[in-house]
């Protein structure tokens, strides 16, 4: 797998906690890319500085226009949303794909295939949680991983970021400890970061972390434990 994706949660996370995400920053060789991430990960479109909004439309144009139409009322119906989700949840189902069996060419092939979706999907999710918050296939999409290896821009992260946000936001910390093993580190530390940052929170995360037993794709535990540990003594 590519550094990019070793890191990108954990950078994403750390952009949130510095603020960057949420107002704009210096023109630099990343602002574009860190704007990319601002669309795709702003709770509200409204929250983009007038600024950032005209860049947007000269960089990002069809990224704008998807989060604008998402703040837009949607006819999409509760089927119609669940066709559409459970498409996208089958790009993350390792049950459908023997990842270490795929060739680059076919991990590339997905990725295309998913991104050539990704306005749907991203619409038909954003529908699913108002209308049927506690859907399991938002779960699915939440825990999983990714069939094929992510690359730039990463959409389908941001897309399962969206969700465990969803989930987080639904039920709670104890969300975590009911799907500990299932969540990534690199996730644990986005949430550190994105979410769940009181220090209460961190300590339950890291308590957590160090039952974890799952399989370490992107990030080891280890980096998660040594994260949250060097986040808490800062607080000392």
């Amino acid at each position: 797998m590519c550094g990019y994706c070793m890191e990108a949660n954990i950078v994403i996370g750390r952009l949130w906690s510095e603020g960057k995400l949420v107002t704009a920053m210096e023109s630099d060789d990343v602002a574009d890319w860190v704007l990319q991430q601002r669309l795709l990960e702003l709770p509200d479109i409204n929250q983009l500085d007038a600024a950032s909004f005209k860049q947007a439309q000269l960089v990002y144009p069809e990224l704008l226009n998807l989060r604008l139409q998402q703040a837009k009322p949607n006819s999409l119906t509760l089927g119609d949303a669940l066709a559409d989700c459970l498409e996208a949840a089958s790009y993350f189902s390792i049950e459908n794909h023997n990842v270490a069996e795929l060739d680059d060419n076919t991990h590339l092939t997905l990725q295309q295939a998913f991104y050539s979706h990704f306005n749907r999907f991203w619409l038909a999710l954003h529908q699913l949680m108002l209308l049927q918050s506690e859907h399991k296939i938002l779960v699915d999409i939440a825990v999983a991983v990714p069939v094929f290896c992510p690359d730039l821009p990463a959409y389908e992260l941001a897309l399962q970021r969206r969700s465990l946000c969803h989930c987080i936001e639904h039920y709670g910390i104890e969300f975590v400890a009911a799907h500990l093993h299932q969540l990534r580190p690199d996730l644990i530390i986005y949430l550190a970061e994105r979410l769940l940052h009181r220090t209460g929170e961190l300590q339950y995360l890291l308590q957590l972390m160090q039952c974890w037993q799952g399989v370490a794709i992107f990030a080891p535990k280890q980096d998660a434990i040594h994260y949250l540990t060097n986040k808490l003594s800062t607080r000392e």
